[in-house]
């Protein structure tokens, strides 16, 4: 590991919050849903942690939702792309989303860009957090990109999944490369909700035979292999600590 990597790592969901500081795991509940609230959440639980430094931040999906845009018709410099990015998301989302703080990452010619959002006033309520804390914030992700950053699926076409509260993420992989996203909500049984948005996504993006699926969830106790019978299913399930999947280095 870099001597350069944040010591302190944190994740914030709607419904709880989690920091790691070496061997050092502390994890809450959220008292309602939503930013302020995981905020809140967050701030009790450094209060009491005794950490300082940087620190890395990664976010559900619900907070930092992810687009696939398809790929610009011409070859961009990195200020041009980001002047497309957020000019193609403005004409999907609105003139709202020219607030948005956006990233993305770099794609080969052709291949679509995958790019992320945060509300401004989240990022600084969360900068301001920091502050508070003597952290300093060295990354500030989507769970998705670190996700799809540990997942090597090779040449072979793959699922990808996150699951985590109230919400599903099905992403499509093929030679390294995300070529199909949906993130949705979801009602009742996970392992039901994923079984029927895959099956919908498999017609959509052509499937002509049941490619395996990559999971990574922090949703206890479901039976992802009893869910997709017929496909290969790699469970990277929750661990022992229910955010431990979207803290990994």
């Amino acid at each position: 590991m870099s001597l350069l990597s944040p010591s302190v790592r944190i994740a914030l969901t709607p419904s709880r919050v989690a920091v790691v500081n070496g061997r050092s795991y502390r994890e809450a509940v959220v008292a309602a849903p939503g930013w302020a609230a995981a905020l809140e959440a967050l701030a009790a639980l450094l209060a009491g942690a005794g950490v300082k430094g940087r620190a890395s931040v990664t976010l559900s999906q619900h907070f930092a939702p992810a687009y696939l845009l398809a790929p610009p018709p011409v070859l961009l410099k990195p200020a041009e792309q980001a002047a497309w990015v957020r000019d193609t998301l403005v004409r999907q989302y609105g003139e709202a989303s020219r607030d948005w703080r956006l990233a993305w990452q770099p794609a080969p010619p052709d291949k679509p860009v995958l790019a992320t959002s945060l509300a401004a006033d989240a990022l600084a309520g969360l900068e301001a957090l920091a502050r508070t804390a003597s952290l300093r914030l060295a990354r500030v992700q989507p769970w998705l990109v670190p996700a799809c950053n540990r997942l090597r699926p090779g040449r072979v076409p793959a699922w990808f999944v996150l699951a985590e509260p109230g919400r599903l993420t099905l992403a499509h992989m093929q030679r390294g490369a995300l070529t199909h996203l949906r993130s949705t909500r979801m009602q009742g049984d996970a392992g039901t909700a994923l079984a029927d948005l895959l099956a919908r996504e498999a017609l959509l993006a052509g499937e002509t035979a049941p490619a395996p699926v990559w999971i990574e969830s922090v949703l206890p106790g479901v039976d992802w292999k009893g869910a997709l019978p017929g496909r290969m299913v790699q469970g990277l399930a929750a661990g022992r600590d229910l955010l431990e999947p979207m803290l990994k280095p």
